[in-house]
Parts: C-alpha cells; sequence; structure tokens
C-alpha cells in the first residue's frame, strides 16, 4: 500500500510540473526581436521620365539633340536625413557610391532616431583630406575603395566624384553618334544638395524615391549643347566653367517624390 500511494504522488507531482509549465508558457508571448526603424534610400535613374538604360534608344534634350548615358556614377559623403530643426542625422558613415550602370541605387540604414523630418541632404564629393588621402585604407566594398569603384584618379590624386557618359547625335535626322564624358573632380567641384521632403521615422522600416532626372544636369539655368562642347574632365580653365555649369544645373536633378 505505502509502494502504491508513492507511485500515486510521483506522477501526480508529474503532472502538476507540466501543467504550471504549460500555464507558464501561455502567459509569456513570443518576443520579435527584428523590428527597427529605419529608412530606405533608393535612386532612380531616369531619363526624360524613362529608366535611364531601359533602353538603346535616345532621347531628345534641349536644343534638339538627341542623347544616351552609358554610365552615370557619383560620389557622395555627409549623406544624412534633416530634423525639422535643421540638425542632420548621419546615415552610415556618410559616405555612399551610386552607379546606375551596376543598379548600385538602393541602401538601407537602421536604428535611425525616430521623430520628424524635413529632408535629405549629402554633398557631391569629398572634404580635401579624405579626397587626397590614402584610397588604398578602405576595406573591399566601401564607397571610397577606389578597386569597388573605379573613381580615382590615381595620377593626379583625388577622387571623380562623378561620371556621366554617353553618347548624342546633334538632331534626329543624323545617323552618326559621338561620344560625351563629363567628369567632376578636384575640390573645386564639392557640391551640396539639400532635398526637402517631411516625414516621420516610426517603429518601420520606410523607404525614400529620390528621382534623378539626368537630362535636368543639361538644362537650366545653364543649357548645354553637346556639338559645341562634349568634354569636361576638370582640368582646363574651360572644362572648370563647364563643370561648374553643369553642377549648377544638377541642382535641379535630384527630387525625393515620396517616402513610404
Amino acid at each position: 500500500m505505502v509502494k502504491v500511494l508513492k507511485s500515486v504522488l510521483f506522477f501526480s507531482a508529474i503532472a502538476m510540473c507540466a501543467f504550471l509549465v504549460s500555464c507558464e508558457t501561455e502567459k509569456t508571448p513570443p518576443t520579435n526581436t527584428t523590428q527597427s526603424n529605419g529608412v530606405v534610400l533608393n535612386f532612380v535613374g531616369l531619363i526624360n521620365g524613362d529608366d535611364i538604360f531601359s533602353s538603346t534608344k535616345m532621347s531628345g534634350k534641349f536644343g534638339g539633340e538627341l542623347f544616351s548615358v552609358t554610365n552615370w556614377s557619383i560620389l557622395v559623403s555627409h549623406l544624412a536625413l534633416v530634423k525639422e530643426n535643421g540638425d542632420t542625422v548621419q546615415l552610415g558613415d556618410g559616405y555612399q557610391w551610386v552607379s546606375f550602370k551596376d543598379a548600385r541605387t538602393s541602401f538601407k540604414y537602421l536604428n535611425i532616431p525616430e521623430g520628424n523630418y524635413k529632408g535629405i541632404s549629402f554633398m557631391l564629393g569629398l572634404d580635401s583630406a579624405i579626397n587626397h588621402g590614402d584610397p588604398n585604407k578602405w576595406p573591399a566594398n566601401h564607397p571610397l575603395n577606389a578597386f569597388t569603384t573605379g573613381l580615382h584618379w590615381g595620377w593626379s590624386g583625388g577622387y571623380i566624384f562623378q561620371a556621366l557618359d554617353g553618347n548624342y547625335t546633334k538632331d534626329s535626322v543624323t545617323s552618326t553618334s559621338n561620344g560625351f564624358s563629363f567628369h567632376a573632380a578636384t575640390d573645386l567641384m564639392k557640391t551640396n544638395f539639400n532635398l526637402p521632403f517631411n516625414y516621420t521615422v516610426d517603429k518601420s522600416v520606410k523607404t525614400a524615391i529620390i528621382e534623378c532626372a539626368v537630362e535636368k544636369m543639361f538644362d537650366s539655368p545653364n543649357p548645354i549643347l553637346f556639338k559645341n562642347t562634349s568634354v569636361s574632365h576638370s582640368e582646363s580653365p574651360a572644362e572648370i566653367i563647364l563643370m561648374k555649369a553643369i553642377l549648377e544645373n544638377a541642382q535641379n536633378v535630384y527630387k525625393i517624390t515620396k517616402v513610404q
């Protein structure tokens, strides 16, 4: 009888422990540890409203010329979100390489402070110390790694801030095309951009769509005809004047169209 009683008590205790564990499990819901607030910057390259590389067909531009783009690549620094009060929140280490040819156009940043923002800012180009520093110190896949981007002039020192290359014809009748090449470089070509747009960062990842209309690079306020000048490597006085005009036009190129 004693053995039977001990067995009953033993199995009763096991059943009670299992019941308590089951209740505790039901009371404690699983915790979601993957949620993180942030922002994705999605640069969309356009040529007269179409995808910049969707077709080899040439598009019209100022003066009746037709053109197409084979390469558009930019180096930016001080990339940041702008708060309502004007303070900035740097994204990553502030550097980024955007290459439409290589489809390197989308960048995700997590753990962004929640709150209201009024835009995005960045500088095309680099501060002088970085521009003329050792390009080999940057790790592979970093925006400033010369082997990754191909945007470093080893022979002269410094980076190419923007490479824009393509082909053009002087009108819709001419079948023969010529090439154009506009490379912004040297400390003189650093250019700041502020893209206004009101949005809120909350407990989610928002995507900012930044449309980049390449044809506006040659339109206003400085209309540029390829047949008059189709090359600038930011070297001679004439090339410097031309590149300054292109970068002034570039203030109309970038636009945030939505944050969703």
